[in-house]
């Protein structure tokens, strides 16, 4: 039961993250605005250290900068996937691969959870990539927005890997050497960026507030998935993220105004009823 509202809570804060991030992408690089949310992200998850025991090892560490490059990588593909869109098509995408391919992994490692537990984590998924499916849909997806797609949900799915062989008695330090690792990754690029381009106006008061948004909910959402990703049960911590698209969407219609749809609600449905079959197949 623990790590079902572990990753269910974690998976939900990364799509409050993403609306933040996609949002201000619209209006800025996404390259500012991954940098400007993961150093937010890496002040966020300093806290953690004071309630949670961690032990240094260098497992911890390099686990944790190999987890934390591919973090940053991953947001940084994100922001300009979405920012291109349709998001439709990149949301439902990213979440189906950061989520089966893990679970494979799992698999092929030696995890082997119930039949209950792989009917439920199915419906997780199905649930997940229909809400994550918009109005436009529809259209064509241009072939840089499918390349970036795919290899987001590439990069998510080796970030599980990493952070889920971290030692478990590790606790903060590989959230931390995740997020300085993420800030670094990312940092580098936004450098050669800035070389190639030159400076870029400062944020808008707007713009400044969604970039710090999206940074302390996807800290907070981190020290839950490392704490959720400590205990058994890869497969179900990756499925679990899934259901990102649930707050994407929904604060896309409550804030943006658009429309739910019938797929949206049938989505949220099986979805529901597929962490409750975690829930009870877990205990």
């Amino acid at each position: 039961m623990t790590v079902v509202v572990l990753g269910l809570v974690s998976a939900l804060l990364y799509g409050v993250s993403d609306f933040f991030g996609a949002v201000a992408s619209r209006a800025r690089p996404a390259t500012d605005v991954a940098f400007a949310a993961l150093v937010v992200a890496a002040i966020a998850v300093l806290p953690a250290f004071a309630v949670v025991d961690s032990a240094w090892s260098v497992s911890a560490v390099v686990l944790g900068a190999l987890a934390g490059a591919a973090a940053g990588l991953g947001v940084l593909l994100l922001y300009a996937a979405l920012a291109a869109g349709p998001v439709g098509f990149v949301s439902p995408v990213v979440a189906l691969m950061s989520a089966v391919l893990p679970a494979l992994y799992a698999f092929a490692t030696g995890e082997a959870p119930s039949r209950g537990s792989m009917l439920a984590l199915a419906a997780v998924v199905l649930g997940g990539v229909l809400i994550g499916l918009e109005p436009d849909a529809g259209l064509r997806p241009h072939r840089r927005t499918v390349l970036l797609t795919l290899v987001t949900g590439i990069v998510y799915s080796a970030y599980f890997v990493f952070m889920d062989a971290t030692p478990e008695d590790s606790g903060a330090v590989p959230m931390l050497s995740d997020s300085v690792a993420a800030v670094v990754a990312v940092g580098l690029v936004l450098l050669a960026r800035r070389r190639r381009e030159g400076p870029v106006r400062r944020p808008t008061g707007r713009e400044a507030a969604l970039m710090v948004a999206a940074g302390a909910t996807q800290g907070v959402a981190t020290v839950l998935l490392v704490v959720a990703l400590h205990l058994p049960g890869l497969a179900i911590v990756a499925a679990l993220s899934a259901l990102y698209p649930v707050t994407t969407v929904g604060l896309a219609v409550l804030v943006l105004h658009e429309r739910v749809r019938v797929r949206h609600a049938v989505g949220l449905a099986v979805a529901v009823l597929g962490v409750a079959g975690l829930a009870l197949t877990r205990g």
